[in-house]
This record gives C-alpha cells, sequence and structure tokens, in this order.
C-alpha cells in the first residue's frame, strides 16, 4: 500500500480533507475533574481510521528512509524505534562515569520541550526532506499530509474547528 501511496501521489489526492480532521474530544484526566486548569484535559486527538492507517504508513516511509541514508543521528533518541529515554540517561551515565571516579567535576543540562513534536514547523520538515534528498513523489506526499489539517473540539451541541497549517507556504518550499 505504501508503494501505491508515493507512486500515485501526484495522481490524486491521496490525503482528502475528512483523512485530514482531528476530532478531540475533552477527555479529563482523572483526579482534575475539579481543576480549573487546562491542562487537566488529556490531549487526545482522533483520526478517522484512513487517515491513521495512511499516516502510520507514511511515518514508516519516513523513518525507513532516513534509516536508509544514515540521515538521523545516532544520538537520537525521541520518536526513534528501540529507543529511549532510559537509553539516553545510560548513555549519559556511561560518559559521566569516568569523570567522576577521576574525582572530575561534570556539568549536565536538559532540555524537554513540551509540546515539542505538535508544535514542529512544517516548512522546517520538509526542507529537512530536501535536504537528504528524499524522492520528489514522496516529498509531494508528505507535503499534501501537512497541508490544510484541521483539529475539532466538540462538547454537546458546540464545536470549534481550527485549521493547522504551520505557515505553509509555497514561496518556502519551492
Amino acid at each position: 500500500m505504501t508503494a501505491h501511496l508515493t507512486k500515485n501521489a501526484s495522481e490524486e489526492d491521496v490525503f482528502r480533507e475528512n483523512r485530514k480532521i482531528a476530532k478531540i474530544p475533552p477527555i479529563i484526566k482523572p483526579g482534575k475533574e475539579y481543576n480549573s486548569d487546562p491542562s487537566k484535559y488529556r490531549p487526545i486527538s482522533l483520526l478517522n481510521t484512513e487517515g491513521k492507517v495512511l499516516e502510520k504508513l507514511l511515518i514508516r516511509r519516513i523513518m525507513h528512509y532516513l534509516y536508509k541514508t544514515e540521515f538521523l543521528n545516532n544520538n537520537q533518541y525521541g520518536f526513534t524505534p528501540q529507543k529511549s529515554t532510559v537509553d539516553a540517561a545510560m548513555e549519559v551515565r556511561q560518559f559521566i562515569e569516568p569523570h567522576l571516579e577521576r574525582r572530575g567535576v561534570v556539568l549536565t543540562a536538559s532540555l524537554n520541550v513540551k509540546g515539542a513534536f505538535g508544535s514542529a514547523w512544517w516548512p522546517a520538515i520538509l526542507k529537512g526532506l530536501r535536504e537528504a534528498k528524499c524522492p520528489h513523489k514522496f516529498y509531494y506526499l508528505i507535503k499534501e499530509y501537512l497541508k490544510n489539517r484541521k483539529a475539532v473540539t466538540a462538547i454537546d451541541s458546540l464545536s470549534k474547528e481550527k485549521k493547522h497549517n504551520k505557515r505553509l507556504f509555497a514561496r518556502v518550499l519551492l
């Protein structure tokens, strides 16, 4: 199916509008029922089944290409199969231990960007794929995936729709 997607990406609209709508139900985290803080809601977005399957296939294809071309840094732990924060911590420990054994001074800094994945700037993602010499049809498919996405939150009879384009302008992509 992935081959079909990339082969026919320029011939058909693989990511139709209905496959790009995320429904966000307001699910309250346990124990936060009476809290007025907006962070009490669990940030879950639901795509229709076709959209979710296509998204998974696209992500698998991106990761396959990036590994095949050795474009990813070996120190990438987030969103990487068979790697976790525990692996990152163990690598830091292995680096630090010899200095501590010699009674050396070790300083570390850690950065955790809240919502980093959800706030990724799409033109930068596309630029990175171009720099990785991503095949044209595959690049076009990703560009289509990112274009005109929507999120809909509904409570009872009220609903709010928000478009997500992350400043995806043609002049940036060319």
